[in-house]
């Protein structure tokens, strides 16, 4: 027999999936009532003041039912577009709202959820407000969101809140929270697209790691008064984080564990002031290859900070003072464009800070392998951009002198002769430290100058006494065969002296200064007179010929028989040593002058 009933498509009943329809939820309880008729009406449902510290008649409402209101209702059951807003209720069971989407936003203040929600990968129209309420850890992983998120006032977790890869359209907001990871990350934030800011702060608390690694944040990172702990791991995790706005570490900010802002690029201010940091025996700021286009404030911190990585980083201006810093600070590639706040751009001051380096990086631990040029480079272009340029002069002088105590001046091969490699060692350091001292290694030329007007000076006065003593002589022969310049030549012994007296005496007018070159009337006057000053000069300056020192010339005393005769004979000895001496030092202070004009020793400064 043939069935003639019509065929009705099964699109064309009302057939909705289970969770969909009121009738799914009856008999409803009496807060499940008053939430409807709220919802209705687009207005609070107020059920207490309080967040609810257990569940009770007078508080509980079925998770299941409040996400049937969320998507929507029913045609039994409408929502207006003010969605949901519900205050001190205790929520029972697990808020499942994976994937969906929600016409509106949620508002729920002072609420107890006593299950994990979970909000991955959902789309919600308008904000997400969970003030002061509790969770048991928040998945929402991929969530989308065109409002904002308020996670504040009062709110607590125990457990993990996850908004990784979420895309947030307001702001992300925490303020004033409780984020308890029990043993895993507080907050992870992860390659999360925040279109407003961040706010940890008034007191925001975290047990376990926040992290924002790749985060893009078109405002600021605020975390004045937060205190995190990290416990085991990182107390801020920023990673590869862009920041549109500013990051405040500020004002009681506390972090036990590292924080870490590597490659982190922030386009306002980096302000770390009235912090505490406290690395847990580790690094307690890493920021490599960090980039803050602004200012990066490093002031009037709680404790100096020991264990700071700022390799690779650029800033715009370095805002600090003196007793922020500690020690072991990685400053290798660090670049920053001006120096502010309580530390002088000066030369003093800031040589004390690098010498806050880590021990190898800084040149102090006597090896010299690790040392590390760039961060003496750049301070000494900044302090010469500024224009504090003696200032940068010191830093390049405490440079070489610094890379002298490294140990890397002198430098050869491994494989050369063991004798050979500390003979030229020794010697290019000597050389080094000699030249640092005369000259500054070419940055201070005018002590050079003032070295060799005050060996000039000196050599003129003992030389004026040898000559008064009679220890100058012509060193032109002729002047010896010359009769008449006999009496000017100094006795060889005492009947000598005697006999040279009497001719000078018997000779009218009698000879004055007989017995020596340097004073003696008799000597022709066509022949160049000693000058101390002109004949000291001559020697210190090997290209230029006063005629002096052609034409005098220290004697040499004859061999004697005796050594109390050679210990009296000593003065002319040491004149012909002062002699050489001058003669050494001028050849080198000429050759170091001659360098530094011409640029031989010039330094690079970048």
């Amino acid at each position: 027999m043939t069935d003639l009933t019509p065929y009705t498509p099964i699109s064309a009943v009302s057939i909705k999936a289970t969770g969909r329809m009121l009738s799914d939820f009856n008999p409803l309880k009496p807060l499940e009532k008053k939430l409807m008729d709220a919802c209705r009406k687009g207005e609070i449902a107020f059920i207490g003041e309080q967040r609810p510290e257990r569940a009770t008649e007078q508080n509980i409402i079925r998770s299941a039912f409040l996400r049937f209101l969320a998507l929507g209702g029913d045609e039994n059951a409408p929502v207006h577009e003010k969605g949901i807003q519900l205050q001190g209720a205790w929520l029972d069971g697990k808020l499942d709202l994976d994937g969906v989407t929600l016409p509106s936003g949620l508002l729920l203040v002072n609420c107890h959820f006593n299950t994990t929600p979970l909000l991955h990968d959902c789309r919600i129209h308008g904000s997400v407000t969970l003030v002061g309420s509790h969770v048991d850890g928040l998945i929402a992983d991929g969530m989308v969101c065109s409002g904002s998120v308020f996670l504040s006032n009062g709110f607590t977790s125990s457990g993990t809140v996850r908004l990784l890869s979420a895309q947030i359209g307001g702001n992300l907001d925490c303020s004033a929270a409780v984020f308890d990871g029990m043993g895993g990350y507080a907050l992870g934030c992860d390659r999360a697209v925040i279109k407003g800011s961040v706010f940890l702060s008034d007191g925001f608390t975290a047990t376990g790691t926040v992290r924002l690694r790749g985060a893009q944040i078109a405002g600021s990172l605020e975390c004045d008064s937060a205190m995190l702990d990290g416990k085991n791991g990182d107390a801020l995790l920023c990673d590869r984080a862009t920041i549109k706005g500013n990051v405040f570490l500020r004002d009681g900010f506390s972090a036990v564990g590292t924080v870490r802002l590597s490659g982190t690029q922030i386009d306002g201010n980096l302000e770390c002031i009235g912090a505490k940091f406290n690395g847990k025996g580790g690094d307690a700021l890493v920021a490599e290859s960090m980039v803050v286009t602004g200012s990066f404030f490093f002031r009037n911190l709680v404790h100096p900070i020991k264990g700071i990585s700022l390799a690779s980083g650029r800033v715009g201006r370095l805002v600090d003072d003196v007793d922020s810093w500690a020690g072991d600070l990685l400053l290798d590639g660090f670049v920053y464009d001006r120096l502010g706040g309580d530390i002088p751009p000066n030369a003093s001051d800031r040589l004390e800070w690098l010498c806050k380096q880590n021990a190898s990086h800084a040149g102090l631990d006597g090896e010299g392998a690790d040392f590390r040029r760039q961060p003496w480079r750049q301070l000494q272009k900044v302090l010469r951009d500024m224009g504090h340029v003696e200032d940068a002069r010191q830093v390049a002088i405490a440079f070489e002198d610094q890379l002298r105590l490294a140990g890397l001046i002198g430098q050869t091969s491994k494989h050369e002769n063991i004798f050979w490699t500390l003979f030229y060692r020794y010697t290019c350091r000597g050389f080094h430290s000699l030249f640092g001292w005369f000259a500054g290694y070419g940055y201070r030329p005018l002590r050079l100058f003032a070295a060799m007007l005050g060996v000039w000076l000196f050599c003129a006065a003992m030389y004026w006494c040898a000559a008064l003593d009679g220890q100058f002589a012509p060193s032109n022969p002729l002047v010896f065969q010359n009769f008449d310049n006999a009496v000017c030549a100094p006795p060889e012994s005492e009947e000598a002296k005697a006999e040279l007296a009497k001719l000078a005496n018997e000779q009218s007018p009698p000879v004055k200064g007989a017995g020596n070159w340097y004073l003696c009337e008799k000597l022709h006057k066509e022949y160049p007179g000693f000058s101390p000053l002109a004949y000291s000069l001559d020697i210190i300056l090997p290209l230029v010929d006063l005629q002096q020192e052609r034409n005098w010339t220290p004697m040499m005393p004859a061999p004697k028989n005796s050594w109390y005769e050679k210990l009296f004979s000593f003065s002319q000895h040491i004149t012909r040593l002062l002699l050489w001496f001058e003669i050494l030092f001028g050849w080198a202070a000429s050759l170091l002058l001659v360098a530094v004009f011409t640029g031989l020793t010039k330094r690079h400064n970048e």
